[in-house]
């Protein structure tokens, strides 16, 4: 068997059914034996950076480990900005990159590969020779996962055509369950929890598993203390009457009254960033307990009182037991007045939340119902980056964390349409929704558009359309300045779309977008589904206060 056979074999035995890339000389083979020899399903990204978002979009929905391969050299340098995104994401996944003959010293693209990848944040693993292909494959898959971040596995070229005799790689990812059963920092959050009038029980990304949620659950209706989420841990605790939506610079206005006035926050598997904890205005001056399963992520971005490292739900449990034994009443937090307030909050969100806008336009708001009845519950749900992505983060539900990606890590537009690809293949019989703004779309989501057609995903894509590079528009508004500049040329995508091979609609109205909703409802699941929805530029809220010098 032949090294890049191997580095094939080796990827299918590890657990890799996908794999996601771009053809160069320097993983052509190993591709090809991929898709022959194993029957792995390979994915043509059009760009290379493309390819690892894809990758990235199906790790963020299975909770496994992504893979992606690209070329040497120019191949490689295509995806910085993705790789940036997965290390800012936490996203584990592996990029098979050929490597430049050592020996070719005017290779066009020979480039140091180790100090590109490094400035990305992301690792890389060297393929050291053609005796330790299993072994350098394992340690770049476990330290994707141990690591949470893309890690780079050169493959050199002038290696992948020697012979060898293939060694099946053994991968075992370890495992972090597991729960502080006593010890002085236990102690001092069971004493805070327990004298707490007013908590408030935050869940993130990291209780990641239902039996997790529900002891999460179990625990905050333990304490009588109302529950909300990260935006990462979107989807959790639905149906609980208590549940205060997401935490932070999107919260409803009884959600940032609830937390504002909370004394402490007790944080399962949530990094409480800036954005979570309201740029420090929902945390300041009170007790913080954080759970979490990476020591690495204890006050990683906010001061905590105390820190325990431990699965989130096996924790919840324990506190759960010591509470029960000290027969520590509970906070009476969920009150009867709260839940009133969170009842009156429903069913007054859509007259509050939307607002007119002027002929031809639909606001951000009402789009945002829509979709939220059209499409069925049980589906995968993404934004792009941009200002139109706060009125859907407020609206558009998700039934756990693994169905939501945002592709925000860097704040970059443009990543969300490859990003949706690699989620749509990793939902199954599930929809997709994007919501991509027209320049994130424009910047990179028309190349790839052809992909998602080719694999017949369904992946419905609704582009808010306010001509303009939005957040800019804001900026230059509120500084009294034109912001003419930053208004783009319209486009017809739905036409765009059509030539491509997907289905294309235009909404300019309510009426329009009534429509549309019933035509993804009748829609052909094998056809990818472009919505057009114009928007007025002036009309869009951006979320997040701009400051003045």
């Amino acid at each position: 068997m032949k090294v890049y056979e191997a580095i094939a074999h080796g990827l299918w035995d590890m657990g890799c059914t996908e794999l996601f890339g771009v053809l160069g000389d320097g993983c052509v083979y190993v591709v090809d034996s991929f898709r022959r020899d194993t029957k792995g399903h390979y994915f043509p990204a059009v760009n290379e950076g493309g390819a690892v978002l894809m990758a990235q979009g199906w790790a963020r929905v299975t909770g496994r480990i992504g893979v992606a391969t690209v070329t040497h050299g120019p191949g490689l340098a295509n995806t910085v900005t993705a790789l940036i995104e997965g290390v800012k994401a936490a996203t584990p996944m592996v990029l098979l990159a050929g490597v430049t003959p050592a020996t070719d010293l005017e290779h066009a693209q020979h480039i140091n590969h180790v100090e590109l990848v490094t400035a990305t944040g992301a690792g890389v693993v060297n393929l050291r020779g053609t005796d330790t292909v299993a072994e350098d494959l394992v340690r770049a898959f476990h330290r994707a996962w141990t690591e949470r971040r893309p890690i780079v596995f050169n493959m050199p070229i002038e290696f992948q055509w020697q012979e060898i005799e293939y060694e099946k790689p053994v991968l075992r990812l370890p495992q972090t369950r597991a729960a502080i059963p006593s010890s002085t920092d236990m102690d001092d959050a069971i004493g805070i929890i327990a004298s707490a009038h007013l908590p408030v029980v935050i869940g993130g990304r990291g209780v990641d598993t239902p039996e997790a949620e529900a002891a999460v659950l179990r625990f905050a209706q333990r304490i009588e203390a109302p529950v909300a989420t990260s935006l990462r841990g979107k989807g959790l605790f639905a149906g609980d009457p208590f549940h205060l939506g997401v935490s932070g610079t999107v919260s409803h206005e009884v959600a940032l009254d609830a937390i504002g006035k909370a004394d402490c926050l007790v944080v399962f598997g949530a990094s409480l960033n800036k954005y979570t904890s309201g740029h420090r205005g929902l945390t300041r001056g009170k007790r913080i307990v954080q759970v979490n399963p990476l020591a690495s992520e204890i006050g990683r971005c906010t001061p905590v009182t105390v820190g325990l490292v431990g699965d989130p739900g096996l924790t919840a449990d324990a506190m759960v037991k010591w509470l029960d034994e000290a027969e520590i009443p509970g906070s009476g937090a969920r009150s009867e007045h709260l839940r009133e307030q969170l009842q009156a909050w429903d069913a007054q969100k859509r007259q509050k939340l939307m607002h007119k806008t002027p002929a031809g336009t639909v606001d951000l708001y009402e789009i945002a119902f829509a979709l939220e009845e059209a499409l069925p519950k049980d589906r995968v749900f993404l934004t792009d980056s941009g200002r139109f992505m706060f009125a859907f983060w407020n609206v558009l539900s998700v039934p756990n964390p693994h169905s939501y990606v945002d592709c925000n890590g860097f704040s970059s537009i443009g990543l969300g349409l490859a990003t949706a690809i690699g989620a749509a293949r990793a939902a199954g019989e599930r929809p997709t929704l994007l919501v991509v703004g027209d320049g994130g779309f424009t910047l990179s989501g028309l190349s790839e558009l052809a992909t998602a057609v080719d694999e017949k995903l369904d992946l419905v894509i609704v582009v808010p359309n306010d001509g303009s590079y939005g957040a800019e528009h804001i900026a230059l508004s509120a500084h009294n300045m034109d912001p003419s500049l930053s208004l783009l040329p319209q486009r017809d995508f739905a036409r765009i779309a059509e030539a491509f091979g997907a289905k294309g609609l235009t909404v300019t109205s309510s009426a329009e977008l009534q429509s549309a909703m019933q035509a993804i409802a009748t829609r052909d699941r094998k056809r990818p589904m472009v919505i057009d929805v114009k928007v007025d530029p002036a009309s869009v809220y951006g979320g997040a206060p701009i400051s003045r010098p």
